[in-house]
């Protein structure tokens, strides 16, 4: 990280935490004594003048309901990636940026296929749509059978196999888990 970059990060941290504490209705004492910090170091952290260690800046997005990666995410970037849709007989193709929490890929699939999904699933959700073609998706030992604009949508899976019945396009996604679980199609 560059110089400017870093720079900008301490006060970008401490306007988030002052908006979401707003947004929370919380006032600054408050926050405080939920993150278990004083009142003072907290407000030298909303204006900028003090860094919070990572273990502190823990406390306070526990303390804010949120996410580290929501409280350090910054909003003021943009973050794009170009990509193609894969051609026919291509397997799975990233199309989303790595920066990006939100992982999407898509594979055009000959029938037979069998596949396994494109990232990691620890602690994700995941997401598939078919968009031509047949396949049946294992998740978790239940098997569901998709066809031409089926989808799936299943929170914190722990296996997902999916078997090309009819030569198939599909595109499929994972986001960091909503803690629920279940799967709905």
């Amino acid at each position: 990280m560059n110089a400017p970059e870093s720079d900008a990060l301490v006060p970008r941290i401490g306007r988030a935490i002052r908006d979401r504490r707003k947004a929370s209705g919380l006032t600054l004492t408050q926050l405080a004594q939920q993150a278990e910090i004083s009142v003072s170091h907290l407000s030298n952290i909303e204006t900028g003048q003090s860094i919070a260690s990572l273990p502190l800046l823990s406390k306070v997005a526990s303390a804010l309901g949120i996410s580290m990666a929501e409280l350090t995410r910054d909003e003021n970037r943009l973050v794009a990636h170009s990509g193609r849709l894969p051609t026919p007989g291509e397997h799975w193709r990233i199309l989303s940026h790595d920066d990006l929490e939100t992982r999407i890929a898509a594979g055009d699939f000959a029938a037979g296929a069998e596949l396994a999904f494109p990232f990691p699933l620890e602690g994700r959700d995941c997401f598939l749509t078919v968009l031509s073609g047949a396949v049946k998706v294992t998740v978790d030992g239940g098997e569901y059978s998709l066809g031409q604009g089926d989808a799936i949508d299943a929170r914190s899976a722990a296996i997902l196999t999916i078997v090309v019945a009819d030569d198939a396009r599909v595109v499929c996604s994972t986001s960091p888990s909503s803690r629920d679980t279940g799967i709905s199609g």
